[in-house]
């Protein structure tokens, strides 16, 4: 529905009085004339500059749920819970694999055991080497694989999933033989694994690293993602489709071995293909391999994820896993773009795409990185190497509050698309809606609430260039109706709850 503003009564006016004026022939001076012109020029801009106000309406009709799962992966420069509590996420991607925890062969005598003798004795994989370097890394340091040790994270592993445990964040681990660096060197000879003495190491660093952090631990790392982007070649996997496909069939026994033999009653997830954005890889997994996971895993770096989003929806609605959790395992950007207000709202507009029910909804999202990847600023993620928070933290932090968690979708309706708009429940009695206005100028607005709230307040908590995710103002509303100007490059997060009604 478009909403048009009165007709102006003063130019209204004027033109009667000018035919009348032309009808009756009066005699006018020049001075006159020129004043009448002067006079409706200066009303016809203002009167043709008020742009019409747009129409919000909210419906009392619940249309699915919200993203469910929102997270980040993790950089090597931090890892502070003060940072998870105050975006308040409840997912963290951890790139494990032979590099991190195996950067050795874990017993040096390569091939052996055999995957047989591992699952008729678990301790033949040497248990000591596991909790070394787990415990205590190699100069200190979990991140050791990726960098310049001082200049890294300090801390373990342990203390990594001690941390995720404790904060209630649930952990996805990246398994894989190689990282970008090719390394470590002595798995290249299983890149990939052909003889059944590499399938051997393979199976058995899987089975340790999934028995260490939930049998010999209690970590409950339950989801568990095969290689990283192994459709490009540059992130480490030496194999072909084909040979990806064997990988996870492997992956997949050792991981099943763990939780059927310890742990029967825990649900676990196997994501795959972990694939580049708009990467035909997904099809193919799902045509060849459905039995070998649960849940569909790719990554999308573009500005607008909806369309690569929808693309892979289709191909999931023409194979068995049609209604299996989607996500979206690396999303922003891996280079530079934090600062960029545009940038910023781009994000808030792309968790509003993922988090509406239909073909662009992503159950669980993990945004690239949280932190910096190194000290020279080139993988930046949205905190620095020095612990500041950039621009965009506060725009993924406002998007959170309104989308994490699952929470109640209502429907709603625009006049037109100069806002972007999501509306959800927070809780039983608490409307939430998510508002995002990245033209260059103000939009005037009224939203019509009457289907919900008859009456009551909606603070407003708004990211801006000057204003960080901060409540700024409170209105009162009556007759369901609410009268707002949104600023220009601006999101807004309302929050408007029930009034208890008068006894």
């Amino acid at each position: 529905m478009q909403i048009r503003l009165a007709r102006n009564p003063f130019r209204q006016m004027w033109t009667r009085m000018s035919r009348s004026l032309m009808r009756r022939r009066w005699r006018v001076g020049i001075g006159f004339g020129m004043l009448l012109a002067v006079m409706l020029t200066m009303i016809e801009p203002a009167s043709s500059s008020l742009p019409d106000p747009l129409l919000l309406m909210v419906y009392d009709h619940e249309i699915g749920v919200s993203t469910r799962y929102i997270g980040a992966c993790e950089g090597n420069t931090g890892f502070d819970r003060a940072d998870f509590a105050d975006l308040n996420i409840n997912t963290y991607r951890i790139y494990g694999g032979m590099s991190r925890w195996e950067a050795e062969d874990d017993d040096g005598n390569y091939g052996s055991p055999s995957i047989a003798q591992i699952k008729e004795n678990p301790n033949l994989v040497n248990w000591d080497w596991w909790d070394e370097v787990m415990t205590h890394p190699n100069d200190g340091t979990d991140y050791g694989f990726s960098g310049t040790p001082e200049e890294l994270w300090q801390g373990s592993a342990r203390t990594i999933f001690d941390t995720l445990k404790a904060a209630q964040i649930r952990p996805v681990v990246t398994l894989r033989n190689s990282d970008p660096g090719w390394e470590p060197a002595w798995a290249l000879q299983l890149n990939p694994p052909r003889t059944e003495a590499d399938w051997n190491e393979w199976w058995e660093h899987v089975f340790a690293t999934v028995y260490w952090l939930n049998v010999r631990n209690d970590y409950h790392v339950d989801d568990w993602e095969i290689h990283n982007e192994p459709d490009n070649r540059q992130q480490g996997w030496g194999g072909n489709q084909d040979d990806y496909f064997e990988l996870m069939r492997v992956t997949e026994d050792a991981i099943a071995h763990v939780y059927n033999t310890y742990l029967p009653s825990r649900v676990y997830h196997i994501h795959a293909p972990k694939t580049l954005g708009g990467s035909n890889w997904p099809r193919a997994t799902l045509d060849v391999a459905p039995t070998l996971f649960d849940s569909v895993n790719v990554h999308n770096y573009d500005r607008n994820v909806a369309t690569y989003i929808q693309q892979v929806r289709e191909w999931m609605q023409n194979s068995p896993h049609a209604d299996a959790p989607l996500w979206i395992g690396e999303w922003g950007t891996y280079t530079t773009g934090y600062t960029d207000l545009a940038f910023s709202l781009d994000l808030i507009k792309n968790m509003i795409r993922m988090s509406q029910p239909g073909k662009s909804y992503v159950h669980g999202s993990h945004i690239f990185s949280l932190y910096d990847w190194g000290q020279d600023g080139f993988f930046q993620g949205l905190i620095d190497a020095a612990g500041d928070r950039r621009l965009s933290y506060y725009a993924f932090r406002l998007g959170i509050r309104a989308l994490q968690g699952g929470k109640p979708v209502t429907m709603t309706a625009l006049s037109d698309d100069r806002v972007m708009a999501i509306a959800t429940k927070d809780d039983e009695t608490t409307l939430q809606v998510l508002l995002v206005n990245d033209s260059e100028v103000d939009v005037p607005m009224r939203l019509d609430l009457q289907r919900v709230r008859s009456q009551g307040h909606a603070s407003i908590r708004e990211f801006s260039h000057e204003i960080h995710d901060e409540q700024t103002v409170d209105y009162r509303f009556n007759n369901g109706q609410l009268q707002l100007s949104m600023p220009a490059q601006a999101a807004w997060l309302l929050t408007i709850p029930e009034e208890p009604s008068d006894p």
